[in-house]
């Protein structure tokens, strides 16, 4: 997958059962994504800073964009277990900046990590680890 094919992905999106409006492909190759996404008000807690639960998302949207360049078969999988770590806000009208890097691949599960940084001061504001279970191999 390059950046063409990641910004087809994006205008796609529905199909792949989530939708994040504006996220804008940076990069893309075997293993590593990188999207760039504006903080709007519907990606917003209470305290007009990204939302945890939005962060997830991202990750979890991001590191499968990430699987599906590492994997051969092109499988995007199951979320089995994702962990996220907040470390500082990103306000409303900056932009994050999703980076999505494939740990390891396998017959059955991918692990992938994502950091989300704040891209007025590139400060790190999120990480997650995920694993996903791939499923079969498509015959």
């Amino acid at each position: 997958m390059n950046v063409d094919d990641l910004r087809n992905a994006l205008a796609h999106r529905r199909e792949y059962g989530w939708s994040v409006p504006g996220l804008d492909a940076v990069s893309a190759e075997d293993g590593h994504v990188v999207i760039r996404v504006e903080v709007t008000l519907d990606l917003v807690n209470a305290a007009k800073t990204l939302h945890g639960g939005a962060a997830a998302t991202l990750i979890d949207i991001v590191d499968t964009l990430a699987i599906i360049t590492a994997d051969e078969h092109n499988r995007f999988g199951v979320s089995t277990d994702l962990n996220v770590s907040w470390f500082a806000p990103i306000p409303l009208g900056d932009h994050a900046i999703v980076d999505a890097r494939v740990l390891k691949t396998g017959r059955s599960l991918a692990f992938v990590t994502a950091d989300i940084r704040r891209a007025s001061d590139d400060t790190l504001c999120v990480q997650g680890r995920m694993t996903k279970a791939l499923g079969p191999v498509p015959s």
